[in-house]
């Protein structure tokens, strides 16, 4: 007893002294710290401005840019007035609604909302009082303290060109769709940025390839583009092939609380709705890219409520009909009058809406059996992953034959949206555990964070953790242009 209480006693002195020291020079110092320090190194790659240094481009996420009506400037999402900030009116409706044609191709169906720059800030009007919200702000700020210069904010000193560029996409459409806007917006700062290699350095035609990092829905949209460019997903039934045409561009992809193997809160979202903002399952169904982020089907993540054995087929259109899911359901009619306002007869919008409902099913699931295909890139192509673990996320749930009601029966780690799993794309989950995970992704690292799904951006750990992999650690094409021997 007697050297129990002394060997605790030893304990507590020994906590005391260590708590209270200096870390300099301290073996024994458990201190933690806010900030790391920035050494004369570090001082220096913050500073340096030249062509070993890959421009960014930041790939936002679902619901990360503004939406604006092309034809009259009326801001459709990004602002926000009341208390309640997101009350929907039936024109904005239409407005966030793609529209639903008959027969036509989604690629094909365009409206008049278009995407009006990244979401850095949300700003809610309460009482004539305005209130702002970093959302993308947060990451645009690490790079640009990391070095690198924002297109929208001014020339820091001894800063002469952009090297950091927002791409700003319609969260609503299709992923393939917005991977070939994306083609398209590399195209053009990559013809920027020759241009100021040439004007600064004298080098013509430079072969500028950019580091991209995508937050959530911007990951696939990133990953689809590396792995097959511009090119349209297969609708005759062929298999698309992994050209790795992207790699042309990109020498890194950083991807931050990704579902690339989707997440289950699409599925309950469209069969309820949202809370904040308030949207009807109507208008959340005529999003593609809803059903393209949601679980892959061999992670079993919705089954038969009285036969847990049986896997729900979230991809066929006769389940969601039985079920009474989204557009299927009867009694989002009301809804559907307010998105089809000229089509009077209700079996008419009815027909409509599963119509839309199939396409948007088939192209999904096509979209997701070709991200789910393993494949290696290129060896000068190098891929990253940024995830959350730390808060309880949806992971599976039953549904109930003849309710269609889904009951979420089972959690797992994650950022609150993504489970961890899903961000690896374990290929354990819905399958027979076995040691270390695989995956169809081949990841050249991994950081794992406690944090939510906006928080990975704000972490301190990741804030380290991306400049300096991404202004001290080369790439293989740079290591291939410098001599490091020196």
């Amino acid at each position: 007893m007697i050297k129990a209480i002394m060997s605790m006693l030893g304990v507590v002195v020994i906590s005391v002294i260590t708590a209270g020291c200096n870390a300099t020079g301290s073996y024994t110092s458990n201190e933690k710290f806010s900030e790391s320090i920035v050494g004369p190194i570090e001082k220096m790659e913050v500073n340096y401005q030249g062509i070993y240094r890959n421009p960014i481009i930041i790939v936002h996420g679902f619901l990360g840019s503004n939406l604006v009506d092309k034809t009259t400037g009326e801001n459709v999402w990004g602002k926000f007035l009341g208390i309640e900030g997101f009350t929907v009116s039936d024109g904005k409706l239409r407005a966030l609604a793609i529209p639903m044609e008959l027969g036509k191709p989604l690629n094909e169906i365009t409206d008049t909302t278009v995407p009006a720059g990244t979401l850095d800030t949300v700003t809610v009007k309460i009482m004539g009082i305005n209130f702002k919200e970093n959302v993308y702000l947060n990451l645009v700020d690490i790079l640009q303290n990391g070095g690198f210069q924002s297109e929208n904010l001014p020339l820091a000193p001894g800063r002469t060109y952009n090297t950091l560029f927002q791409f700003a996409y319609d969260w609503r459409r299709d992923l393939q769709w917005n991977a070939t806007k994306l083609h398209e917006f590399i195209l053009e700062k990559r013809k920027y940025m020759q241009e100021q290699y040439r004007l600064m350095y004298g080098i013509k035609d430079y072969d500028v390839q950019f580091d991209l990092i995508g937050h959530s829905m911007g990951g696939l949209v990133a990953r689809y583009y590396l792995r097959f460019g511009a090119a349209d997903l297969p609708s005759d039934g062929k298999k698309l092939k992994i050209t790795w045409a992207g790699s042309k561009y990109v020498d890194r992809l950083f991807i931050l609380g990704t579902p690339n193997a989707g997440y289950l809160d699409t599925i309950l979202e469209m069969q309820k709705g949202t809370d904040t903002p308030p949207f009807p399952p109507a208008l959340l169904g005529t999003w593609p890219t809803y059903y393209q982020m949601m679980p892959v089907p061999s992670r079993r993540s919705v089954v038969y409520a009285d036969d847990q054995s049986k896997v729900v087929d979230m991809f066929d259109v006769k389940v969601w009909e039985k079920m009474k899911w989204g557009l299927a359901d009867p009694a989002q009619d009301g809804n559907l009058k307010i998105l089809l306002p000229n089509v009077k007869d209700a079996a008419e919008r009815r027909r409509i809406a599963l119509d839309h409902l199939d396409k948007c099913l088939k192209r999904a699931k096509i979209f997701i059996e070709v991200m789910e295909i393993k494949a290696q890139p290129p060896k000068d192509v190098r891929l990253y992953l940024v995830l959350g673990n730390a808060v309880k996320t949806t992971r599976r749930a039953t549904a109930n034959a003849q309710t269609g009601e889904l009951k979420v029966i089972e959690y797992a780690p994650g950022d609150g949206k993504v489970t961890e799993s899903s961000a690896l794309f374990d290929n354990r989950a819905g399958k027979t555990w076995m040691p270390y995970f695989t995956s169809p992704i081949d990841w050249r690292g991994m950081l794992q964070l406690r944090a939510a799904h906006m928080g990975i951006t704000t972490d301190p750990t990741f804030k380290d953790n991306i400049l300096f992999l991404l202004n001290a650690v080369p790439t293989q094409r740079q290591l291939e242009q410098i001599d490091l021997s020196k």
